[in-house]
């Protein structure tokens, strides 16, 4: 398996950094972060995140707080809480990336 870390092929494991590694899990790769947050890549496209109880109530964007209250998940970078996933994703996305649409953004 390929993988690509900051423009660079590097084989798995990986550490990024002291806090970030890369590694193979359930046929995929999966970013580990020291705080209990995995990303989860499948080789089908489909990302799965996974979080420790210690950020209960410290995540924000597409992913929702994680607090145990849905209704208070789609919340935009501004704090609004809005109804509609698609526009949660969009006000989230990253400006520096290509692909993104950041004219749409308002």
């Amino acid at each position: 398996m390929e993988t690509w870390v900051n423009g660079r092929s590097v084989q798995l494991p990986a550490n990024v950094s002291d806090a970030v590694s890369v590694i193979e899990s359930q046929g995929g790769v999966a970013v580990v972060q020291a705080s209990g947050m995995q990303v989860l890549f499948s080789p089908s496209g489909e990302v799965t995140l996974r979080v420790g109880e210690s950020l209960a109530n410290k995540l924000c964007a597409p992913c929702g707080n994680f607090n145990g209250d849905v209704s208070d998940d789609l919340q935009l970078p501004s704090g609004q809480i809005v109804g509609n996933i698609a526009e949660v994703i969009d006000a989230w996305k990253a400006r520096d990336f290509l692909g993104c649409h950041a004219s749409n953004i308002v």
